[in-house]
């Protein structure tokens, strides 16, 4: 899978690991969508310990910034999954502390 847009800004925070952004990403396939999970993190689900944190620490981190997305796949059920870079780095290594 290819994108034609690498660069989004991110709108809303969905969970720990999960984000909206604008505008919609699109795939070289006609895909397209708004939401995003991020590659190689798996944050608290809801109800775990931690949960609320994870989330607003990847909403501090994120929010209402532009970030590039890459190596993008797809999950069965359309979900878009991208290694997610902001500020040149991959947010993975500032989430995981």
């Amino acid at each position: 899978m290819e994108l034609t847009k690498t660069r989004v800004t991110v709108t809303e925070v969905i969970d720990a690991e999960t984000f909206r952004v604008a505008p919609h990403w699109q795939s070289t396939d006609k895909e397209e969508g708004d939401t995003i999970k991020i590659n190689g993190y798996t944050g608290p689900k809801i109800g775990q310990t931690g949960f609320q944190e994870a989330m607003n620490d990847l909403s501090e981190i994120i929010r209402g910034k532009n970030v590039e997305l890459r190596n993008p796949t797809t999950t069965t059920n359309g979900q878009l999954i991208c290694d997610v870079m902001i500020e040149g780095k991959d947010i993975t290594t500032l989430l995981i502390r």
